[in-house]
């Protein structure tokens, strides 16, 4: 992301006027950047203590006013952007760890979301806190986030990006199985009456039964298989890249027109796509994702594939462009 654009980013957010795609954006961008919720250090000029004590007293609006240990790092990056993303990483870190397990009622984030079954696509989810879940189609999850832990409950099959937050274990509920991590990348294969799976791509995490016995400490390009009805663990090596296969399955296309690439990635991401000009529609467009791109990424890809433009107001995309031949 561009300095310019990443700083207007910043600068909507703390004047309260960023669009949920805003957001959006600046939460990809924070957690592509900070998976260790690191604050940058650098030398900073007048201009930038101005903007630091905004991002404090923002800060102060919306947390409680704690501490923790932070692991400094210096910034390779443009010493403004540096200066103020060190508030941005507090307020990832501090917005929802609020004090350690003391969080408020009020502060309890709950929701349920579901892929369809009936079109076979799957469905990216943007979490409250930047952690991403890749629905596989006909599956679903709920979630609950109360400050002093981050839980979710699944049916079905989904790749987990998680954003490490150290105060704030995440736990994954599947029939008697719990899987917890801190931060890390995983997928989680869940569907009733059967075995409950669980490969990591990245990182470490903890599977463990009902009666909260360790099954296994999975790493990456390492899976666990566990029947719950026979109580059998099997834990062996596998190659992570293939069992992802089915996330980019409803993502390839060849000759697609542009108008139900569109669609598809309205349902996709939540958010309506238009076209500025009709002769768009009809255009052919080749191509596939990996399927575990947020929505940004993936405009680019077509934007660069189709030799258009995009603009985001909301949650309503408009592409724009001279058609095809």
């Amino acid at each position: 992301m561009e300095e310019q654009h990443l700083l207007g980013l910043i600068d909507k957010f703390l004047n309260g006027t960023a669009n949920s795609f805003e957001k959006r954006q600046l939460d990809d961008w924070y957690q592509k950047n900070n998976e260790e919720e690191t604050v940058w250090l650098s030398d900073t000029s007048d201009e930038e203590e101005l903007i630091q004590q905004r991002m404090l007293l923002k800060i102060k609006e919306h947390v409680v006013n704690t501490r923790r240990p932070v692991r400094p790092l210096f910034s390779r990056m443009m010493p403004k952007v540096a200066a103020v993303l060190a508030g941005i990483a507090v307020l990832s870190g501090y917005y929802f760890y609020k004090t350690q397990g003391k969080a408020s009622p009020k502060a309890i984030l709950t929701a349920s979301m579901q892929a369809s079954e009936k079109l076979l696509e799957n469905k990216y989810v943007l979490l409250p806190d930047s952690s991403t879940v890749l629905l596989h189609s006909g599956s679903k999850i709920s979630y609950t986030f109360n400050g002093k832990t981050r839980e979710l409950t699944l049916e079905g099959e989904a790749y987990f990006d998680i954003k490490h937050m150290q105060y704030q274990p995440f736990i994954i509920h599947t029939g008697k199985v719990t899987t917890t991590v801190l931060g890390t990348a995983f997928n989680i294969k869940a569907y009733p009456n059967q075995k409950i799976t669980v490969s990591v791509t990245r990182g470490r995490v903890s599977v463990a039964d009902g009666n909260k016995k360790i099954l296994a400490i999975l790493l990456p390009d390492q899976q666990v298989v566990y029947n719950e009805l026979t109580k059998v663990t099997d834990q062996h090596k596998v190659n992570a890249s293939q069992i992802m296969e089915w996330a980019n399955s409803d993502m390839q296309f060849n000759d697609m027109p542009f108008k139900q690439l569109a669609d598809r990635l309205s349902r996709r991401y939540d958010v309506e796509v238009k076209f500025q000009h009709a002769e768009l529609e009809n255009c052919l467009i080749t191509g596939r994702f990996n399927g575990t791109e947020p929505l940004d990424s993936a405009l680019k890809i077509v934007a660069a594939t189709m030799a258009t433009t995009y603009t985001v107001d909301g949650n309503v995309v408009t592409i724009d462009g001279k058609g095809c031949n």
